[in-house]
Order: C-alpha cells, then structure tokens, then sequence
C-alpha cells in the first residue's frame, strides 16, 4: 500500500495564492478595519434613547436588507462580473451609512440600516465567488482561512479603534467606516480581474433554483450555517448588553476603562485570535473527517456563549469569547470551501448568495428572538445559544462520511 501524500505546508500553501487574492485579501483587510457603526450599533442606537424592541427592529432590518442584497449580488456576480459587483456594492454601501448617521426618527433610521445591509449584502458573495476563481480547489481551505484571517484582523483593530470613536465622535464613526469602504472598492476596481462572469444565459434563474433545491448536502451544510449564524448574531447585539448589564470595567494609569470600550477590546480578542491561530490550525484540521471538524467548532461556538449565564468578570467573557472564537475558526473555513466545491461553476455566486441567506435570515431574527430573551431572562438566552450549538453539530453529523470526505478534498 502507498502511504497517503502529506499535506502541503502551510507556507508552500500561501506562496502559490495569486497576486489577485492577495489583492482581495488587503481590500478585505481594509474595509473589515473600518466596520465601525455595525458593531456598536445596539449602543448607538440605545445611547440615542431608543428602547431594546426599537433597536432589535433595526438590526433586523439590516438583516432583511442584507438578505436581499445577497440575493441580488449572487445574481450579479454571475451575470457582470465579481469585481464590478464588489464596486457597485461597496460605493452604493458608503453612501448609505452617511445617510444612516443623517437619520434620527426611527422609521429613517429602520429604512437607512436595511439600504446599509442591502448594499453590503450585494459584495460579499461576489468576494467569496472570485476567491473560488482564482484559487485551485486543493488551496481553497487555506485560501478561505487565509481570507477570514484579513477580515477578522482588520475587524480586530477596528473595534478597538471603534470602542474609542463610539464615546468621543460619532460622525468618524460613520465616516471612518464609508471611507475604508470606499477604499475597498477603488482596490478592487483598479487591481482586481473580473472573475467568471456573464453565466445567467447558461443557467437562468429557474434552473439555479432547481439545482439547489435538489441539492441535499447544501440543505444540510446550509441548516448548521443558520444555527452558527444565530449564534455569531448573539455576539454582535445581545453579548455587549450582557457587557455594560454586568458593569465590566477597570482602572488603569488613571484613566477608567468603560464597559464599552471592554466589549471593544473583547470583540477585537476575537480578531486577535483568528490572525494568530486560524491558519496554524486549519493545517491540523485537514486531517480528519470535515464532519467532524464543524461538529466541535458547532458545539464550542454554543459552549461558550451559554457560559454567560455563569460569567460575571472581565475574565469569565474572555473565556467565553476564547472559546466562541475557536468554534469558529474551526468551522467556518470549511464551510465556505464546501459550498465553494459543491457549487457548479456556472452557479458559485448565486451558491455563495444562497448561503449568505443563511446568515442574512440570522441577522433578522437573531436579534428580534435575542433581545426578546434577553429581556426575559438573560440565562434562558445563553443556555439556548448552547443548545443551538449542540442542534447544528447534530445536524452536520447527518451527512453522510464519505460524501463530506469527497467534497472537502
């Protein structure tokens, strides 16, 4: 018998990604830094004198924005192109959160948030489509971690930096945020190639549809998605109320450090994480079954937002925090190239748009459901949250070993 061919190395790996990754992957870096106003959104929102069901109707509507434009741009990325939808959508998405800033009654406040989360919605499936382009299929895990890293490291610096501006200015905090956006789409339009593009006359719509509906490994991967999605919602609304509800915050020089400005350096621990271990350990994740894999990071990610309910110091949503960031590293890289191999070529933006639906449906009721949870009993939300983990491993667990083996290769 022949021994099994070891895995490339890790820095044999990132040395044969194309310069056009590497593009994608500054452009990310750079707007991910500036996504300033999402996160501290509650915040804003509640700083302003709005209740919790005002704020949660808000960030839903981000979510039903964003699910639209995931829709949109899956279509767009197949029919004009990748680069032409990441621009269109990142100039049309700066222009919308100047008017989110201008908004003040609820009801512009609501429209301007679901314009953000539209537009926004429209240049991530285009994004992760041309990585799946311009990256063989056996490079496309580490391509995706590698990708997550850019995201996740200019997320990092940009909350903390967001932590500051959210209690000294908040016109840079929207400004800040439009203008990295920008930034984003005059990298991809003077530097980035096309992608595959003008596919819809080979694959309309209604066979897109057919395919996807038959394709049970996409349902599967597609249910588990949704459940770790509700989850990372959890992060990005509920985790900074439980925050500034337990009073976190310390002295240090002199100078006191807010609850806010902790959930900040808190979500930035996240970032830091991911650019120090999501590649290192991607490369022991390879060697075993996918299925498995996504299972731990499923089951990590609840595990540690449902200790919450017992956390009450700085420490303890460390901790939390370590472990949610884990799950996720261990998930989400082989999530995206499963989708990545499983789409056909001619349907891997509107593939890549059906999945982000999975995330876009979270941001609508992962809030409204959170908040509501939240507002009954904050340890009935946590102990849920670890529930969920538990379903969407569960749920993973159902595909068949060699059908996931095969479309991990």
């Amino acid at each position: 018998m022949h021994a099994p061919a070891p895995l490339p190395s890790l820095a044999a790996d990132l040395r044969s990604l194309p310069r056009s990754f590497w593009v994608l992957f500054t452009g990310t870096f750079i707007n991910r830094f500036g996504t300033f106003v999402w996160p501290f959104l509650t915040i804003y929102l509640t700083r302003q004198g709005y209740s919790l069901t005002a704020a949660s109707v808000a960030i839903s509507a981000y979510g039903g924005g964003a699910m639209l434009g995931s829709l949109a741009g899956g279509w767009l990325a197949d029919h004009f192109g990748r680069r032409n939808t990441i621009v269109l959508g990142t100039f049309s998405t700066a222009g919308c959160v100047m008017l989110l800033y201008s908004a003040h009654a609820l009801p512009m406040i609501v429209a301007a948030t679901a314009l953000v989360g539209m537009c926004s919605g429209t240049y991530h499936p285009a994004a992760s489509a041309l990585l799946a382009d311009i990256v063989p299929e056996n490079g496309r895990v580490r391509a995706y971690s590698a990708f997550r890293l850019a995201a996740n490291a200019g997320f990092a610096c940009g909350t903390a930096a967001g932590g500051f501006l959210v209690t000294h200015s908040l016109f840079w905090l929207f400004a800040g945020d439009a203008l990295t956006t920008v930034c984003y789409g005059a990298i991809a339009l003077l530097w980035l190639p096309h992608g595959l593009r003008g596919q819809t006359r080979n694959a309309p719509w209604g066979a897109a549809l057919a395919k996807v509906a038959r394709d049970r490994n996409f349902h599967i991967l597609w249910i588990a998605s949704f459940g770790s999605a509700l989850l990372a919602m959890q992060v990005a609304s509920t985790y900074s109320l439980a925050v500034v509800q337990r009073g976190l915050g310390f002295d240090l020089l002199g100078r006191h450090f807010r609850p806010e400005t902790i959930y900040g350096l808190l979500i930035s621990w996240n970032g830091v994480l991911i650019v120090l271990a999501e590649l290192p350990l991607t490369s022991w994740t390879l060697r075993f079954d996918p299925r498995r894999v996504m299972a731990l990071g499923y089951l990590l990610e609840g595990a540690g937002l449902a200790l919450i309910a017992t956390a009450h110091s700085i420490f303890g949503f460390w901790v939390v925090m370590t472990l949610f960031t884990f799950g996720e590293m261990i998930s989400a890289p082989t999530t995206s190239a499963l989708v990545a191999r499983l789409a056909p070529e001619d349907l891997r933006g509107r593939y890549m748009g059906a999945l982000g639906l999975a995330w876009n449906s979270a941001t609508i009721l992962g809030p409204l459901i959170g908040f509501r949870l939240f507002a009954f009993d904050p340890r009935a939300l946590w102990w849920t949250c670890g529930a969920l983990g538990v379903g969407a491993a569960w749920c993973i667990l159902r595909t068949r070993p060699a059908t996931a083996r095969r479309d991990a290769a």
